[in-house]
C-alpha cells in the first residue's frame, strides 16, 4: 500500500515537472513568434493548443515541434482574429482619449462606453484563442460562442480574466513585483495563466483524455463549436 502511494506521488509529480518544462518552451516560443505583433494571434492558439493537449494527456515531451505545426495550422485564421482585436482595441483607445483628453469636460458617454466594451472585449477574449486552439469553426462563428461562453459562464471568465490581468498588468502597475519576480515572467508569464484559464475551461474545452488520431473536434455546425454550447442555448 505504502509503495503504491509513493509510485502515485512519483509519478504525479514528474506530470507536474514536465508540465512545467513544457510551459517554460512554449514561453519562450511564443514570446519569439509574437515579436512581430501580427503573428501574436497564431502563437497564442498555437500555445494553447500545446497546453490543451498537455491537459488532455498527450506526451508534449519537448512540445518545439508541436507549436510550430499548430503555429502554421492557426497562422491565416488566427491573423484575421487578431487584426480584428486589435482594431477592436484601437477604437476602445481612441474613445477613452477622446472623451478624457480632448474633450472639455470629460465626454461621460464616450468613457462609459470605452469602458464597457473594454470590459466586453477582455471577457470576450478570455474565450476566444482556447476556442479556436480546440475547435473548428468559422471566425464569426468563434466570436458567438466566446460571447455566449463569457455571459453563461460569466463566474469562471471573471476568475480566468482576474488571473491573466494579475500576470500580464499588474507587473506594468507594481514595477517592484517585476523587479522581484521578473525572471518567473520570462519563464511562465505568458503560458502559466493561459494554463490555468485552459484548467478552469477543461469542461468546456472538452479536455478528455486523447485519441491515437488527435484530430480538432468538428463542429456539426459552423457557427456552433462542437457540441459544448449545446448546453447553453
Amino acid at each position: 500500500m505504502m509503495r503504491e502511494e509513493l509510485t502515485e506521488l512519483l509519478g504525479g509529480l514528474k506530470r507536474t515537472m514536465n508540465a512545467l518544462a513544457d510551459l517554460i518552451v512554449l514561453n519562450i516560443l511564443m514570446l519569439v513568434c509574437a515579436l512581430p505583433i501580427i503573428t501574436a494571434g497564431a502563437a497564442i492558439v498555437a500555445s494553447y493548443t500545446c497546453i490543451l493537449r498537455v491537459l488532455r494527456g498527450g506526451e508534449t515531451a519537448f512540445p518545439v515541434k508541436a507549436f510550430f505545426a499548430a503555429f502554421r495550422t492557426a497562422l491565416p485564421k488566427a491573423t484575421r482574429m487578431w487584426l480584428l482585436v486589435l482594431l477592436c482595441v484601437v477604437i476602445v483607445a481612441g474613445d477613452y482619449y477622446y472623451a478624457v483628453y480632448l474633450s472639455s469636460p470629460p465626454n461621460r458617454f464616450f468613457l462609459v462606453f470605452a469602458i464597457v466594451m473594454a470590459v466586453l472585449l477582455m471577457l470576450t477574449g478570455v474565450w476566444l484563442f482556447p476556442l479556436m486552439a480546440r475547435f473548428e469553426n468559422t471566425l464569426r462563428g468563434h466570436i458567438k460562442n466566446a460571447v455566449l461562453m463569457a455571459v453563461a459562464l460569466f463566474p469562471k471568465t471573471l476568475t480566468a480574466l482576474l488571473i491573466q490581468l494579475c500576470f500580464y498588468a499588474l507587473p506594468f502597475f507594481v514595477p517592484a513585483i517585476f523587479l522581484y519576480l521578473g525572471w518567473l515572467w520570462l519563464l511562465m508569464g505568458l503560458t502559466l495563466p493561459m494554463y490555468c484559464t485552459a484548467l478552469l475551461f477543461r469542461k468546456e474545452l472538452a479536455c478528455v483524455p486523447i485519441l491515437p488520431d488527435d484530430t480538432p473536434v468538428q463542429s456539426d455546425d459552423k457557427t456552433e463549436p462542437a457540441q459544448k454550447d449545446d448546453r447553453l442555448v
